[in-house]
């Protein structure tokens, strides 16, 4: 008999699970662009103030002007923005001068001239963001960076320039020992790492306006009671516990320090920073370099700006502050990328291990961290450091003396300027660093800085100006004049006011210069003036045309 068939079981029908919906779309983070740390782009999406009518027009102008003589520079950053993401070519946007919103491109540059796409020649006043105190492709640069192109640039190995380097840089700076990398961001993370491997400490403090790299501890900002928090979209808010944030050169400051010095792995500080170059708080860092000292806290000046320019010893030279640690870039790469770590031996051991000697049984006894890079010690890059360093011994201080002259000359001369005629205006200086500083806000105040452009000065707006010893006396005054004249079109335009200027002796018989036409300002007030372009602003017994 058969056997009997089971009847059939339904198999088991497995669950359906619950649709599972999908994140939507988050937003980007934003931030505040009126707290915008260090370089992050600054886009500013909502239109202010709307501008009259004569503002409107006179920008309507302006924007002509402008397009009409950079139109290649305009049209390349159009057709490049699909897949070259560049956050400076859109820092500074604004509704109202989106037309203008695009870097000049340059295609050569030599001495203390750029040249555009569009065959503009401009007077170079960024010079690189500070690492440009020669010119551009000054020769002796030039000619070693050929020399060494020629023999090779190998990666890895070790190379002679190394040391050649590092020898000049202990002898100039006065630091114990030095090691090499490739950008001033990695020099202060490397010097960082350092000091709490040094002291076994954690927490850092560093200061409100300082600014230290693109790493992600030092893009902080003070919250309550100096607690670091993130300045930065994207940067995690957890990187900051052992940060404190200070107020550069308070007493507060000062009392923190002294009351926690015990705790402290490192003070890191910009002593001049190249956002407030007037301020320079001599007694602060000294008093900060006793403390750190008693507490054995690492003090670390951060020296990628301000190192050989006010002289050879840098700012621990002229505060008279022997830093633990000292960082080093910019200049002393001549124009090829280069950083540096320098200072004590307590400190720079902690690289490699310390002092030993081959024949005997020593060993490195001292603790190492991390620290390493494929592109440390290039080749190149140490050619043209050695050939910077070299030069800067030769020439001696007289170098830095002559640069400070003319730019406390210059910034001088802009200041008293901008207070006779009203414009709410100074120039912030210290050593051969320059600053445009407003003294009050205007909503369109940074097209300052276009109108410089349009005038043949290469500046970007707010960030720190150089000059370098390839700036002529001739190319000095090209900035000024291009300064004045800019802040006179801004004036007359109704961009910035114009203020109680002071009277001067006027003679409407007698023009300025030959070939001078009599004309009124916007207040009604007489004043000669040179026809030229339109839309163009001449500058004449101090007033506006």
């Amino acid at each position: 008999m058969p056997a009997a068939v089971p009847a059939a079981v339904p198999a088991a029908v497995p669950a359906v699970p619950a649709p599972q919906l999908l994140p939507s779309p988050q937003e980007p983070q934003r931030y505040d662009v009126a707290k915008a740390f260090g370089a992050i782009a600054r886009i500013h999406t909502q239109r202010t103030t709307e501008p009259s009518g004569r503002q409107k027009a006179r920008l309507a102008a302006f924007v002509r002007r402008y397009v009409e003589r950079t139109q290649n520079s305009k049209r390349f950053t159009e057709d490049n923005r699909a897949h070259m993401a560049d956050p400076r070519v859109v820092n500074g946007f604004r509704p109202l001068t989106k037309e203008i919103t695009y870097q000049i491109v340059i295609e050569r540059s030599k001495g203390s001239r750029l040249w555009d796409i569009d065959g503009n020649e401009y007077v170079d006043a960024l010079n690189g963001f500070g690492l440009n105190l020669f010119g551009w492709q000054p020769d002796f640069v030039q000619e070693a960076v050929r020399r060494q192109l020629d023999a090779g640039y190998e990666i890895g190995p070790q190379h002679p320039l190394a040391a050649d380097v590092t020898r000049l840089l202990c002898e100039l700076t006065g630091s114990e020992r030095a090691g090499l990398c490739n950008t001033g961001s990695e020099a202060v993370m490397a010097a960082l790492r350092i000091a709490r491997t040094v002291t076994g400490r954690s927490t850092v403090v560093v200061f409100t306006g300082s600014y230290h790299g693109t790493f992600d501890e030092v893009l902080v900002r003070a919250g309550k009671g100096g607690k670091g928090l993130s300045a930065a979209p994207g940067v995690m808010s957890g990187m900051f516990g052992d940060v404190r944030v200070l107020d550069y050169g308070t007493p507060e400051a000062l009392a923190f320090i002294r009351e926690s010095a015990e705790d402290l792995a490192a003070v890191l500080v910009e002593p001049v920073q190249s956002r407030r170059p007037d301020f320079q708080p001599r007694e602060f860092l000294q008093d900060v370099r006793d403390i750190t000292a008693q507490s054995g806290g690492c003090l670390i000046f951060d020296e990628v700006i301000t190192g050989f320019r006010t002289g050879l010893g840098g700012a621990q030279e002229l505060f008279g502050v022997r830093a633990d640690l000292a960082t080093y870039g910019k200049v002393i790469g001549g124009g090829f990328p280069v950083g540096v770590i320098a200072g004590k031996r307590a400190f720079m051991d902690a690289l490699d291990g310390g002092a030993w000697q081959y024949g005997d049984d020593s060993i490195p006894g001292v603790g190492v961290t991390y620290f390493a890079g494929t592109f440390v010690r290039h080749p190149l890059a140490l050619a043209a450091a050695k050939a910077s360093l070299e030069h800067l011994k030769e020439a001696g201080p007289a170098l830095q003396a002559a640069l400070g002259a003319s730019t406390t000359a210059m910034a001088d001369e802009l200041t008293d300027w901008c207070a006779e005629v009203g414009a709410p205006i100074a120039i912030r200086h210290f050593a051969s660093l320059w600053r445009v500083n407003w003294l009050e806000d205007h909503p369109l105040q940074d097209l300052l800085f276009a109108m410089m452009r349009s005038r043949g000065v290469h500046i970007l707006d707010n960030f720190p100006c150089f000059l370098t010893t390839a700036h002529s006396q001739e190319d000095i005054a090209t900035i000024q004049r291009a300064f004045k004249e800019s802040v006179a079109e801004m004036q007359e335009s109704g961009f910035l006011p114009r203020r109680t200027p002071a009277v001067r002796a006027f003679d409407v018989h007698k023009p300025s210069e030959e070939g001078s036409v009599l004309g009124r300002d916007v207040d009604g007030q007489p004043f000669w003036y040179m026809p030229s372009a339109p839309d163009a602003i001449q500058i004449s017994n101090g007033r506006a045309a």
